[in-house]
């Protein structure tokens, strides 16, 4: 066995809570806390692994960092395909990750060498959300929350909730799929582990016994099944007053067994994802068990085979705090451990020292004899074939409402719609299944204690001695010595420039949040705001109090924000220009100056002063593009600088109080802030004149503003610290609400799947916008009971009328034509004939469109384009066959007129085609 502890392997001397080998071993991932947001890093293995991959300087360590968590990741977890990774983190988030084939950098992440996108956001926990665990074939997830439940979400629908189980009473902080597919278990602060049943997502077993001395002194509750599904391995138990890792026996959830020996409290346990044999000695037969690693707050591993009475391996003080995550690679021997001291441990074992896996077709015969079947007749469409096992869970007969909506998807080559299935979750159904046979792999070697207990009792073995193994041909096992932990040369890695990155385009994924109420005990807390942020978009000061609403008759007004002088030394960076800003930097006799420093990156020398300035005013809040830099002191003074020279592009002006907020378009013509007052003003840099000066008093009520951005177009949009969010149009002279609490348009958001997508607020400013809001989602028990209820038809469809018009309003044409598609789907679900054809007529309008003046095309879209798109959605349906015929014969009328108009203007002026293009 080799011990490994890569130094490179951290994310910035801060925790690291989680880590996962990628099912095909190649790369992990890890999960913590970052400079400013949570972090998820996947890391190449083979540097990890081999010393000469180590040392080469052309095999990439990091493979791709995303920083997009608004707050500390605290769970990572690959599916079974290896194709999505899943993590959670204390900004109540769960965030599915998929590699992208494209090139350039991945939106939200810093380095790169593989691109991998969010392609979807999981909301629906109200608080930290600690623990995950994918279904077997990856067709659920489950996550646990410090805010007492644990959700089922639909891994084939996201973000669907399928269910919300709220037996626990206390913080969840673990939870664990069966690799059988019958059973989910959780572990909580409120001293139970609870079995949840999979056919229908109802509270099986609570076990509560070897819980009951236990205190919450972990941050998380890492259990885990065995591989076969016949044991089940909790964390933090008690018996006699020490601490242990409880064993639960698949027949009859009996609790008599435990491993014992840690000091202080198990936090973690992780079974190796094979079943394991080696040859008995004397007996010359096949022998197979488990294998299990334990990590705990007393900050040592132990690993176990199911087959002896003591541990294989006990490494002490590995690291200088708690374990907090462990992972074994699927197909080798390598187990990765993490700690909250922020760094990773990597062991590696032999064939000798932990066995063969079994075969497939032995593992299927394994399952023959437990289940009654082979595990390889499952039927991924999820029916019950003849051969299927009878617990696994994609046999649970799930009925599923085959609707088909469309997505808001960025296309690479068409503009095809990516059709996936309703918002609307399927229906659990419990299956009828016969009585199952347990069955376990292998005995374990127990004691028994005077009370008539079963344990198993074994002593820690220092790492020096041996380990009593049954004898073998290939000898005994043996731990590692001290001077065989580490056979890699750490290599100092070079420091990235403080606060560079590309911020071309607004990164509004990474938005700053307060961190949620942690466990103190495990010394993690959120970092500071460190000097190199590098966003465009302007700080978010969430230690702010929301304002409260004013009593009537009061005069109070209503604050947009606090202003406050930014601390520290933050940078902005575009491109090669580096803006930094120091507040106080240089003492007068007249007070202090502000510094403004614009450096050219000139890696990998010194970077080039181009620029300095000074201000008289302590800086709040600043933002750069590619032509200009805007600074805003407090005194509400702001000022607009040429980003190449650091001339002024405008004299120095002041408004009535400070900005919070400041912003550029992405084509830099516009600049834009917001006030203390609630007063926004955008500026058309490029001429040098005015382009809105309004007020957003009005909007505030009782949120403050979060984020300010302000389109190509000029168009504003503000999102609030409540999760309402608001545009203003100039040709109205009145605030767009784009999201809010209104039961309606939360409705229509939750189940629209908004956020679901990539955000990028250039191209889809509302959905990016409508992302952010912070409401619950609609309990998907009420759709279980009635999900087809008049109310919920009526209110989608004037939810999705409406986003049209918005769509229209803010100029936005794809956001446009996608709603006009899902208005096309509800339509075909739930319209009536009156409305169908009511909307048909305003989109084929007249053949004489030179007499009623009528316009052909919304926002450069053909009319008939969008006519065609809906009639292609009601054609699915057969009772608006008729309709559907009928419309598609004027459609194809009115084409053929058109064409035959042209044809006719051909042959009256031969030149006319050409005078046109000239």
């Amino acid at each position: 066995m080799k011990i490994l502890q890569p130094a490179w392997v951290h994310h910035d001397e801060k925790a690291i809570f989680s880590i996962d080998i990628h099912p095909g071993g190649e790369k992990f991932a890890t999960g913590g806390q970052g400079n400013d947001s949570g972090r998820v890093v996947i890391w190449n293995m083979a540097p990890v692994i081999s010393e000469e991959a180590e040392k080469d300087k052309n095999v990439p360590r990091i493979l791709c960092q995303m920083d997009n968590h608004l707050a500390c990741v605290n769970c990572v977890r690959w599916s079974g395909s290896g194709t999505m990774l899943a993590s959670c983190a204390d900004d109540k988030l769960i965030m599915i990750w998929k590699k992208s084939a494209g090139g350039g950098s991945s939106f939200g992440c810093g380095k790169t060498v593989e691109h991998w996108r969010c392609i979807a956001t999981l909301r629906g926990h109200a608080g930290d959300v600690l623990d995950l665990s994918w279904s077997p074939q990856d067709q659920y997830i489950a996550s646990s929350s410090v805010d007492n439940t644990v959700i089922i979400w639909d891994a084939k629908e996201f973000p669907a909730i399928l269910q919300v189980m709220k037996s626990h009473t206390g913080l969840v902080k673990g939870v664990a799929w069966d690799p059988v597919g019958k059973f989910v278990a959780s572990q909580s602060d409120d001293k139970t582990l609870k079995i949840w049943k999979t056919s229908d997502f109802t509270l099986f077993k609570t076990i509560t016994e070897p819980f009951e001395e236990c205190g919450g002194t972990t941050h998380i509750l890492r259990l885990s099944w065995s591989p076969d599904g016949q044991y089940l391995v909790s964390a933090h138990a008690m018996n006699g007053g020490g601490p242990t890792a409880q064993i639960i026996e698949r027949e009859g959830w009996k609790c008599d067994k435990d491993f014992v020996g840690h000091r202080k409290a198990v936090t973690c346990v992780r079974f190796h994802n094979a079943i394991l044999k080696r040859m008995v000695p004397k007996t010359n037969k096949s022998q197979q068990y488990c294998c299990l690693a334990v990590g705990s707050r007393d900050k040592s591993i132990s690993v176990w085979l199911t087959a002896l009475q003591r541990p294989l391996v006990v490494i002490h003080d590995l690291f200088q705090d708690s374990i907090l995550d462990l992972s074994w690679s699927h197909n080798g021997y390598i187990l990765l451990a993490c700690s909250g001291d922020g760094h990773v441990a990597c062991l590696q074992f032999s064939t000798e020292e932990l066995g063969t896996p079994l075969s497939e077709d032995d593992r299927n015969s394994l399952y023959q004899r437990m289940y009654g079947k082979d595990i390889t007749a499952f039927d991924l469409n999820g029916q019950s074939g003849k051969d299927s096992i009878i617990e696994n869970a994609e046999l649970l007969n799930v009925s599923q409402c085959k609707l088909t909506a469309p997505t808001l998807i960025p296309q690479s080559s068409q503009n095809a719609t990516k059709i996936i299935s309703s918002a609307q979750p399927p229906v659990a159904m419990q299956s009828s299944t016969s009585q199952e046979t347990q069955r376990p792999i292998l005995k374990q070697i127990e004691t028994k204690t005077a009370d008539g207990k079963r344990r198993i009792t074994p002593m820690f073995v220092p790492l020096n001695d041996d380990v009593d193994v049954p004898a073998s041909g290939s000898g005994t096992f043996s731990s590692s010595s001290a001077a065989s932990k580490s056979n890699i040369i750490s290599v100092e890695q070079q420091p990235v420039p403080t606060g560079v990155k590309n911020v071309s385009e607004i990164d509004i994924e990474n938005l700053t949040a307060q961190t949620a109420k942690l466990d103190s005990r495990l010394k993690k807390c959120s970092a500071p705001e460190p000097p190199g942020r590098t966003e465009s978009i302007p700080d978010v000061d969430t230690s702010t109090k929301s304002p409260a609403k004013r009593p009537e008759g009061s005069h109070q007004p209503v604050l947009s924000g606090k202003a406050v002088p930014i601390k520290g030394n933050p940078v902005r960076a575009i491109g090669e220009y580096r803006v930094q800003v120091s507040n106080g930097a240089v003492k007068t006799g007249y007070g202090p100056l502000g510094k403004v420093v614009t450096n050219l990156l000139t890696l990998p020398r010194p970077d080039k002063k181009v620029w300095e300035t000074v201000i008289g005013s302590p800086v709040v809040s600043f933002s750069v593009a590619r032509k200009y830099v805007l600074l805003c002191s407090i005194d509400g003074s702001i000022r607009f600088f040429d980003i190449h020279t650091g001339s002024p592009v405008l004299p120095v002006m002041s408004l009535t109080s400070p900005v919070v907020h400041c912003t550029f378009s992405h084509d830099c013509r516009l600049g834009a802030v917001l006030t203390e007052n609630c007063t926004l003003r955008i500026w058309d840099l490029d001429e040098q004149t005015i382009f809105l000066n309004g007020s957003c008093q009005d909007i505030m009520g009782s949120g403050y503003a979060t984020l300010l951005h302000v389109s190509d177009h000029g168009i504003p949009f503000i999102i609030l610290s409540n999760g309402s969010s608001f545009s203003y149009c100039k040709k109205l002279e009145s605030w767009l609400m784009t999201s809010s609490s209104d039961p309606i348009m939360r409705h229509g958001l939750m189940t629209t799947k908004i956020g679901s997508t990539v955000r990028n607020i250039k191209a889809f400013p509302l959905s990016t916008v409508q992302s952010f809001s912070n409401f619950q989602p609609i309990n998907a028990r009420s759709f279980l009971e009635n999900p087809n209820t008049a109310w919920q038809n009526s209110a989608m469809l004037a939810f999705v009328e409406n986003q049209i018009k918005i769509a229209e309003m803010i100029n936005s044409p794809p956001e446009m034509k996608h709603w006009y598609l899902m208005l096309g789907f509800q339509l075909a679900q739930h319209g009536t004939e009156d409305k169908i054809r009511q909307v048909l007529d305003s989109l084929l309008g007249s053949p004489f469109r030179m007499e009623d003046g009528s316009e052909s095309s919304i926002l450069g879209i053909s009319k008939h384009t969008l006519l065609e798109e809906i009639l292609n959605q009601l054609k699915t349906q057969p009772k608006w066959q008729r309709i559907y015929t009928e419309y598609a014969e004027q459609l194809k009328f009115f084409r053929q007129q058109t064409t035959e108009d042209t044809d006719m203007k051909a042959e009256v002026d031969p030149h006319a085609g050409m005078l046109q293009s000239l």
